[in-house]
């Protein structure tokens, strides 16, 4: 019999050999796997069964987990008690027949161009940091970087002349994306102004902190935050928010779908296409705007 912590550390490595997922990932997948674990504290996997499974979903409902939550985590036990059947520890899936619970289609918060501007605008650009936050603004949202993306760019990932940044996105799957001429204006401004403080013997990262180590996830989101206030924007803002904005104002000016799954680093095409639903009354104009029976329709009025 195994035990499910020892099939779990195996298809963690499995998921970072083999399928090269980043370590944010894995330990996603680990803390999922392992409440289920916990909560079957001595059930060998080939003991869990689909009412194992019905009663840990029943279990996640008492506990208060919302939607999104439960479905991540079944998600997570599929595809693990998937990879057991596939290596053939068990002989079927437990998780096979259970139904995650009915989501409401995703509708990102994204800004309008005028607030990006606004956030833009309020940095003071003599001030000690100024030339760095524009910079951050500049490229979460004239290149759509992840947050995560942001902190790991090192300055030799940036392609000046061809205009062009070399990202590592999830899974450490590279990518290019553009590097737009405010962009780069804003990075070179920086770069002109910024101290080395780079730590002897560190990667050489665009972002650093004030002893030369790389920011962190909180200490930039701390920054954006402050931009937001400044700007007087009071609508939710999530450290993904200029990213959709980036994607949402690409869509929206007319670029291809597959252009845009490509900057983005979107491996399924689904995913970028929750942003082409997002401005309704958009969508709405431009039919009327283009589609012949209703150009025909208005010359007869």
């Amino acid at each position: 019999m195994t035990t499910l912590p020892t099939a779990i550390e195996d298809y963690l490595g499995w998921l970072k050999l083999e399928r090269g997922l980043s370590a944010n990932s894995i330990a996603a997948y680990k803390r999922d796997l392992y409440e289920f674990a916990r909560l079957n504290a001595g059930t060998a996997v080939e003991k869990v069964t689909a009412q194992t499974a019905a009663a840990y979903l029943k279990q996640l409902g008492q506990l208060g987990r919302k939607p999104t939550t439960v479905a991540r985590k079944i998600s997570a036990l599929k595809r693990f008690f998937g990879y057991l059947v596939d290596s053939a520890t068990i002989k079927e899936n437990p998780l096979g027949g259970l139904a995650a619970p009915r989501l409401s289609r995703y509708h990102p918060h994204y800004l309008s161009p005028r607030e990006i501007e606004q956030m833009i605008t309020a940095i003071d650009l003599t001030a000690r940091n100024g030339r760095r936050d524009r910079m951050i603004l500049e490229l979460l949202y004239g290149s759509g970087l992840r947050i995560s993306e942001l902190l790991d760019l090192q300055l030799g990932d940036i392609e000046f002349e061809a205009g062009f940044i070399r990202v590592t996105g999830k899974g450490n799957k590279q990518r290019l994306v553009p590097l737009g001429g405010y962009a780069r204006e804003a990075v070179e401004q920086y770069l002109a102004t910024a101290p080395d403080k780079q730590a002897p013997g560190d990667i050489n990262y665009l972002l650093h902190n004030r002893v030369g180590k790389r920011m962190s996830r909180v200490g930039l989101w701390k920054i954006i935050k402050k931009l937001v206030a400044r700007a007087g924007i009071t609508k939710p803002v999530s450290p993904h928010t200029l990213r959709h904005s980036f994607a949402t104002h690409l869509l929206e000016g007319g670029a291809d779908l597959r252009v845009v799954q490509e900057m983005l680093g979107h491996a399924d095409i689904s995913t970028t296409q929750v942003y082409t639903t997002i401005d309704r009354d958009y969508i709405i104009a431009e039919h009327r705007k283009y589609h012949p029976r209703e150009l025909a329709g208005s010359e007869d009025e």
